[in-house]
């Protein structure tokens, strides 16, 4: 005997474990202050990392035009500062984005997976029901048995 929710159920929950399996459920390892510490230290870093390569890069591509216009301490000066200013803007704005975007994502993940422990919880209920069933039916069969 077949139980067509069960199936379906059952596919689904497969379907979920393989498309997410390494994303959204390792996810659930995490409380959120967590998640979220490891996802703005990650992207601190990378936002930095790209800037000075941006910064370095704009540096060997204009080199000659900087050097002629750096004749003063002051002028230098000025450029660092202007460099670390935007990098702060940057930096700043950038984390603010992060937070917004992991918070989001780390609700919905978690959103999903209350989905998905609900389905388990569903699937373990008819899994139950159908061995109460089972074990009725045998047992009635072994009563009978034993009275002849």
């Amino acid at each position: 005997m077949l139980n067509n929710e069960k199936i379906i159920l059952m596919t689904k929950l497969s379907l979920y474990e393989q498309k997410n399996q390494k994303k959204q459920i390792s996810t659930s390892r995490y409380f959120k202050g967590d998640y979220m510490s490891l996802k703005m230290i990650s992207s601190f870093v990378y936002i930095t990392i790209a800037y000075l390569l941006i910064i370095g890069m704009t540096i060997m591509y204009a080199a000659d035009k900087l050097l002629a216009g750096m004749s003063t301490t002051g002028k230098f000066t000025i450029f660092v500062v202007l460099i670390v200013g935007v990098y702060l803007i940057v930096t700043v704005g950038y984390m603010i984005f992060c937070y917004a975007f992991y918070s989001h994502k780390f609700s919905q993940i978690r959103k999903r997976l209350k989905e998905y422990n609900g389905d388990l919880k569903t699937l373990h209920r008819i899994q139950e029901l159908e061995y109460d069933a089972l074990n009725d039916e045998f047992g009635d069969e072994e009563q009978e048995e034993s009275q002849w």
